[in-house]
């Protein structure tokens, strides 16, 4: 309501307040509240662009994080909801939720441990070892201009397959229900994932932890018969647009596919495992390409 209605009703007329004292109240709201309350009145914008109000919507530990410079932390909040920072020697993301100002992290393909055909082909950073000799039989590092990390993983071939990754607790937000998620996309459609069935989960170590089916390819493959075998041909999947069990397209380009959803305590400390399971390896796997996994709060709560 605009302080102008408010003066001609019988509710208080808050534009009486003081600045310090909206900024206050505005502080206990949210990002998306304080915008709106941003249009009341002069008064009323200037307390809610302040720092103070803006101070309150950033995580308390993300001073050691951010390197980049703004001009108030209302820019800075929303340079980091639009931008990921790269932080842990560039093997790890960090940005906000734009509603909430809740912590997103991605881990990258160089901070996961993908195993292929039975052999550990590349082990995260936090087990201070890389790979056989052979691995570039298996993957190969290269870069790709819309990946936020410098390298992404790129699949050679391999008859079997195995993703997992860790994270501690502590980099995320408290009281919060997140989700991680495969962030992956196809070189070309021959690719041997049509109709390949993955085991996905994701939750807290030393906790049962649910598991769930999904597909990475939502094409299939058909042999179509005209007298002699033609080439395949690659048919789009119908699904339900709210079907978790095939992957989306993200607004970077990218693919996902949600791995498994866990809450954030306070004070918990603790490590959360997630991990893509190939559930029968029967054939040989191409042309995927990992940029890693990432961990955000689930629909913004």
């Amino acid at each position: 309501m605009a302080v102008a209605e408010a003066k001609g009703r019988d509710g208080p007329d808050f534009s009486v307040l003081p600045e310090g004292c909206i900024a206050t109240v505005v502080s206990f709201t949210s990002p998306p509240d304080a915008c709106r309350l941003a249009s009341v009145s002069s008064i009323f914008k200037s307390a809610c662009d302040s720092d103070a109000v803006w101070a309150s919507f950033l995580p308390p530990d993300w001073r050691p994080m951010v390197s980049r410079s703004a001009s108030s932390l209302k820019e800075l909040y929303f340079s980091l909801c639009d931008d990921p920072v790269l932080v842990g020697d560039g093997k790890m993301s960090f940005s906000l939720d734009r509603h909430n100002g809740k912590k997103c992290i991605m881990l990258s393909a160089r901070a996961l441990s993908i195993t292929g055909n039975d052999r550990l082909i590349m082990r995260s950073e936090r087990a201070l070892s890389i790979t056989r000799d052979d691995t570039q039989s298996y993957w190969s590092w290269s870069h790709m201009p819309n990946s936020r990390f410098r390298e992404v993983a790129e699949l050679i071939k391999v008859s079997w397959l195995e993703i997992r990754g860790t994270i501690s607790s502590r980099m995320l937000s408290p009281r919060t229900l997140y989700a991680a998620y495969l962030v992956f996309k196809f070189t070309h459609k021959r690719n041997g994932f049509q109709m390949r069935v993955f085991e996905v989960g994701a939750g807290f170590a030393g906790y049962e932890v649910g598991k769930r089916s999904v597909y990475l390819s939502r094409t299939k493959r058909s042999t179509l018969w005209y007298g002699i075998n033609r080439p395949p041909v690659y048919i789009p999947l119908e699904s339900d647009e709210g079907d978790d069990s095939y992957p989306k397209e993200r607004r970077d380009g990218w693919l996902e596919i949600e791995l498994g959803e866990f809450l954030t305590e306070d004070g918990q400390d603790g490590e959360v495992e997630m991990s893509v399971v190939d559930a029968k390896g029967n054939r040989c796997l191409v042309a995927l390409v990992v940029e890693g996994i990432e961990i955000r709060p689930k629909d913004g709560k």
